[in-house]
């Protein structure tokens, strides 16, 4: 049987991104496999294409053609924020007119990169309004979906995702849908006290601690004002910053602010944007309880690598009741549900979560959803593909 080989068109973790991180581990994966498959990364990523004018795609493009050429399959990862034009549906295009196949990783649902903002009354402003919301619904329509019907196969990660294409008319059984992979556990490159040191520990504290960077969305204020309705013994350690592209600083500067107006300077760490990998994982080592107080709204259609990096070190989970959350939890219980979206329930389960029981839950949960074995899952479906 012949080896498959693919191209990758993503971004890198070199770009302070997830989703490069995210691939680059399906890489590591695939090499360890070189009689079934050869990859590697195309030189360019949406982080170059999404700043090139047209002279400049097009040559890229034509690089790209002249590549692919010597593969099966092209696999593109998409993430809306990833493309500022009409890019991804060229380089989809572009494989096309080559007859490769297009396998598409979607990591976050149509239904939340686009959404209808209606205004009020019957006047003209609202038919204006009206008019165009739907001429920006056709362009994103062009960008994006359009280019998800012309791919030959697409990865999603929870029901959301896949339901949202499906509504937009992408056929389901072009649609394969797997779990966010999670890293094997391995022993620890380095150890960390930064976090003990910086809240000066002692016997007998529990810390717990969010982990990735800061997002309104992820209930990092929450996770403050839980604190509040816990003994003293209970502290928080803040794992990560301010995405070094992000432009809303803000939120930043309101969880300080909070901290400072419920006296919580001296129970709460913030590490700052961490940016090695082995110090991430030992920093995550040193708490107690990982918390992912996630708004459900954005997180019930998107998963989270953050949440990963809690089983893969062996901690403790509690979260919200977001879909995407209940979904992935009915095999296992790997995370401790709150009952509700809210801060006092996230107090009530760190003061009574059972420890022990959760990181065996969760160690249950990443075994089954280890990257090497997701890994075969997409190696599987690549062959498939290509018959």
């Amino acid at each position: 049987m012949s080896k498959i080989k693919v191209l990758q068109f993503s971004s890198r973790s070199s770009d302070n991104c997830g989703v490069g991180k995210y691939q680059e581990n399906f890489v590591h994966e695939f090499d360890q496999w070189p009689d079934k498959i050869e990859t590697k990364f195309f030189d360019s990523s949406p982080y170059k294409t999404r700043v090139m004018n047209q002279d400049e795609l097009d040559e890229t493009l034509d690089r790209l053609k002249m590549e692919l050429e010597n593969y099966d399959i092209l696999h593109i990862q998409h993430e809306f924020g990833l493309y500022s034009g009409d890019e991804f549906a060229q380089i989809v295009d572009a494989a096309k007119e080559i007859d490769k196949k297009v396998v598409v990783t979607v990591h976050l649902s149509p239904a939340l990169a686009f959404k209808f903002k209606p205004r009020e009354g019957i006047g003209p402003r609202s038919i204006v309004n009206v008019l165009r919301q739907k001429r920006l619904h056709g362009i994103f329509k062009k960008r994006h979906i359009e280019a998800f019907k012309k791919a030959d196969l697409l990865f999603t990660h929870n029901n959301g995702t896949t339901s949202s294409l499906v509504a937009y008319g992408i056929d389901k059984e072009k649609i394969i849908q797997f779990n966010h992979p999670v890293l094997p556990f391995t022993r620890p490159k380095i150890k960390s006290t930064e976090i003990a040191d910086n809240l000066n520990k002692k016997s007998g504290d529990i810390i717990y601690a969010t982990i990735g960077f800061m997002h309104k969305y992820k209930g990092i204020e929450d996770a403050v004002r839980a604190l509040k309705y816990l003994p003293d013994n209970y502290k928080l350690a803040i794992i990560g910053g301010m995405q070094p592209i992000s432009d809303e600083v803000n939120i930043y500067n309101t969880i300080a602010t909070l901290i400072d107006a419920l006296g919580l300077k001296d129970r709460v760490y913030i590490t700052g944007y961490v940016d090695d990998d082995d110090r991430l994982n030992a920093l995550i080592r040193e708490v107690d309880i990982c918390v992912y107080a996630y708004n459900n709204k954005y997180y019930g259609q998107v998963s989270s690598g953050a949440l990963n990096l809690a089983f893969a070190n062996q901690r403790a989970v509690i979260g919200y009741p977001t879909d995407s959350f209940k979904e992935m939890n009915k095999e296992f219980g790997e995370i401790k549900l709150t009952t509700a979206a809210a801060y006092y329930e996230l107090a009530r389960e760190l003061g009574r979560v059972d420890i022990k029981g959760q990181i065996a839950a969760g160690d249950k949960y990443a075994e089954a959803y280890s990257w090497p074995k997701i890994a075969d899952v997409v190696i599987k479906a690549y062959r498939r593909l290509i018959g």
